[in-house]
């Protein structure tokens, strides 16, 4: 991959900013006459490893920033963070590398997990609804409901809302008319008290999670959710084997956008588990 962001992250220096943008990538790369036909490619970044080797090595993250304000395409903004890329992403490794798995206590029939056993392999979606429907998740959260959850809500939609790139930095900036998606939604009561958890899914061996894949979904609803119920964001992990499947869970916290506009960064991880469930028998 070719330097893209070279010129960016000059800017940045020559100018003793911390934040560049957001401005249209498609401008970017047409005024440095840059080969980075695939915004997508280049500005949508899941994990580390998407993110272009020149930002990993001078620490500095790119966010997808929805429609650019003065231009054409997607507009992107370009952070140096006073930490480095330890402020952008979730390491699997660090949060579950030294857990023993737990095994789910048998709540739910396997008659009625007969749905998930038919295919030799299950998609994301499919694992995630399985988490749901066998009590993994119930268990992991500590849900007042143990066994099976009720049906999530997933979807995809263009959103608008504020965001600070960093916590320590003062600039404010919006995500304008962007597409965000959200892997699952749920409501459930914990100590009795109603709370909306949003679930960013991945499948595969363990690597690492973009903080944003998370924030932004949160963002986007955040207006919708009543006051009265609490926002808690969940990173899952799922890894099927011939018999196991694994679940590892990261509940996180992240201040509340409906009484201030956070930053990235500030999405922490408050405790993890791993959890192990037999493969549902046909």
């Amino acid at each position: 991959m070719s330097s893209v962001f070279g010129p960016a992250l000059d800017e940045l220096a020559a100018t003793a900013q911390q934040v560049l943008g957001p401005r249209s990538f498609r401008d970017y790369v047409s005024t440095h006459d840059l080969d980075a036909t695939r915004t997508a490619r280049y500005i949508s970044v899941d994990s580390l490893a998407d993110l272009a080797p020149e930002l990993r090595e001078a620490g500095a993250m790119v966010l997808r920033m929805g429609s650019a304000p003065n231009g054409t395409g997607t507009a992107f903004v370009l952070v140096d963070g006073p930490n480095g890329m330890a402020d952008f992403f979730l390491h699997d490794d660090v949060l579950f590398g030294g857990l023993a798995s737990d095994p789910v206590p048998s709540v739910v029939e396997q008659a009625q997990l007969l749905n998930f056993s038919v295919l030799p392999s299950l998609s994301e979606t499919s694992l995630v609804n399985l988490g749901l429907a066998s009590g993994v998740l119930s268990h992991a959260l500590d849900l007042d409901t143990t066994g099976a959850l009720t049906p999530p809500a997933t979807g995809r939609s263009t959103f608008t809302f504020d965001l600070r790139p960093h916590s320590v930095l003062e600039p404010t900036v919006t995500h304008r008319t962007g597409q965000v998606e959200t892997d699952t939604l749920f409501v459930e009561r914990r100590d009795g008290d109603p709370t909306l958890f949003v679930v960013e899914a991945k499948t595969g061996p363990r690597a690492t999670l973009a903080k944003h894949k998370l924030v932004y979904p949160i963002l986007a609803v955040a207006d919708s959710v009543p006051l009265d119920i609490e926002i808690v964001p969940v990173y899952l992990r799922c890894r099927q084997t011939d018999e196991t499947i694994t679940f590892d869970v990261a509940e996180c916290s992240f201040p509340d956008p409906r009484q201030q506009v956070p930053g990235v960064d500030e999405l922490e991880v408050v405790r993890s588990s791993v959890v192990e469930h037999d493969v549902p028998d046909a």
